[in-house]
């Protein structure tokens, strides 16, 4: 039995279609499952084998729905939570349980994939662009505006630390694999820092690309203004979401990445649904993990290749998100 919790959104929903090989128990608000009561939440847990949470925002939820999940006997993949939930698995322990969390595309992927770029200790430095034109959640938005615990703005990694306000935005940028002009903002996350960390980058850049219009609803500091404008952003054209990596070597080798996708609720569920599938498989053993840390990259590709393109190239130059926009007819 898998319990999919939040099963009623558009994450959940196609996490449970993609587990339907298995028993899967769906769990949502409106079916009489409330995350934040605690007894329907352990009759909920009670007899699965692994708790799925689709449910949100996450930083409202915490580790509710993981202690009711460990408390009934089950695994535990979240298809977010970050560094707070992770931080308090941690310290409280799983009771003998497996956690994998930040299952979903960011974080989750924005961490996994670069390890496709390079081998630790390889890679001199690394670039990273994510964002494009993409539906929002309530939740999802409300968590976008909280989101500035895990990072800082305008901050790089340059030689094993944090650099404060190295980095500048930039706007009507093009770059490869965008279909527009787009505003780029540099965001060091707490999971670019594993990263760095962990591939040993002596260099690494991490940019939010987004429109002007998500640019003036972020300032406003309200999720109902960030998801308005969002779906303003789609008026009339096709989403996308973009996320490119490029790994540069001491020998000046460059390798590009690039994930394409027009539905990432449905990036996020096949990332999440792997991760149930890989626990229920028997790794990565107890405690609490970071799917980042602890699922295949290829494998990863491989599950979420029904909802994005992918395409991994050598290339011959850095990208510069500061070079001047080429005009139209101009070589």
């Amino acid at each position: 039995m898998i319990g999919v919790l939040g099963a009623s959104g558009a994450v959940g929903r196609t996490v449970a279609a993609l587990l339907d090989d298995h028993e899967v128990r769906r769990g949502s608000r409106s079916g009489g499952t409330d995350a934040y009561d605690p007894d329907a939440l352990a009759a909920f847990c009670t007899g699965c084998r692994v708790v799925v949470n689709c449910a949100g925002p996450s930083h409202r939820l915490g580790d509710r729905v993981a202690r009711a999940a460990f408390a009934a006997g089950a695994d535990y993949v979240d298809a977010a939570g970050d560094d707070p939930l992770h931080d308090l698995l941690t310290r409280s322990g799983t009771a003998g349980r497996t956690a994998i969390v930040s299952a979903g595309m960011l974080p989750g992927l924005s961490g996994l994939l670069p390890r496709l770029l390079a081998e630790p200790g390889t890679a001199a430095r690394l670039d990273v662009f994510t964002g494009g034109r993409d539906r929002l959640t309530p939740a999802a938005a409300e968590d976008v505006l909280l989101s500035g615990g895990y990072g800082e703005a305008l901050a790089a990694w340059r030689g094993g630390v944090r650099v404060s306000r190295a980095l500048s935005p930039a706007e009507e940028v093009e770059l490869p694999y965008f279909p527009e002009r787009v505003n780029l903002h540099p965001y060091l996350t707490t999971e670019a820092e594993r990263v760095a960390r962990r591939l040993g980058v002596g260099e690494s850049r991490w940019y939010t690309v987004t429109s002007r219009e998500r640019v003036l609803a972020l300032a406003q500091g309200s999720a109902a203004d960030l998801e308005r404008a969002a779906a303003l952003e789609l008026a009339g054209r096709t989403p996308y979401y973009v996320m490119l990596f490029q790994g540069s070597d001491a020998q000046g080798g460059i390798r590009t990445l690039a994930l394409r996708t027009t539905d990432t609720s449905a990036l996020t569920a096949a990332v999440a649904a792997h991760a149930a599938r890989t626990v229920l498989a028997g790794g990565p053993g107890p405690g609490t993990h970071y799917a980042a840390d602890v699922l295949d990259p290829a494998a990863v590709l491989s599950a979420i290749a029904p909802v994005a393109q992918a395409e991994l190239s050598t290339t011959v130059a850095p990208l510069d998100p500061h070079a001047p926009p080429i005009e139209e007819g101009e070589l």
